[in-house]
């Protein structure tokens, strides 16, 4: 299974995440991403065996996150990637506090972790053109109160989200879980624009 752990925003912050994406895309072509899988990527966890799933689970449980304000005031351009991408200037210590716990305890289970530096951005386009021209727009206060842990699947079409489970307030009882494969308790899926 390929995982990863995001903030997953509500829907105000995603439509006003998907109006930047609209906007931006009039201007530098590519491909929209639907509104429902805007994300940041608190860490990617490649792919994990199905059998392990109960021990993230468990360190999730006990690895809340404190609510915290991400302030999105910049676009960005990644040309080798085509990516045009909404950023943070400020990146609050709590959430780099969680992801560092969340990542090291993962690692002292045996798992293998990807060590790279943290950029909190959701990513609005891919195959663009070009860079926006305006990469200031009025800032976007999203206030976060939690992460999910996210089944990334590949189709044809682009990346199909699954969320697995989520974790929202300071305490493990804030703590959610959707059983994976065999079970008849919904998941929540997402899907991209072709």
């Amino acid at each position: 299974m390929r995982l990863f752990l995001a903030l997953w925003p509500g829907p105000g912050v995603r439509a006003q995440l998907h109006e930047w994406a609209v906007s931006a895309h009039a201007e530098c072509g590519g491909r929209v991403l639907r509104a429902q899988t805007l994300h940041v990527t608190l860490a990617f966890l490649d792919e994990v065996d199905p059998a392990r799933l109960p021990v993230l689970l468990a360190l999730m449980q006990r690895t809340p996150l404190a609510p915290f304000k991400l302030t999105l005031d910049h676009l960005g351009y990644w040309c080798d990637r085509k990516i045009v991408w909404a950023g943070a200037t400020g990146v609050p210590e709590s959430l780099v506090a969680t992801r560092n716990a969340l990542l090291s305890q993962w690692r002292a289970t045996g798992a293998s972790v990807v060590t790279q530096s943290f950029r909190p951005h959701v990513t609005l386009l891919r195959h663009a053109r070009r860079a926006p021209s305006d990469l200031h727009p009025r800032p976007l206060v999203w206030h976060c109160d939690g992460y999910v842990l996210v089944h990334s699947v590949r189709t044809p079409r682009g990346p199909h989200y699954r969320v697995l489970a989520q974790h929202h307030g300071a305490q493990s009882d804030g703590f959610s879980a959707t059983p994976p494969e065999n079970s008849a308790m919904p998941a929540t899926q997402y899907g991209i624009f072709g």
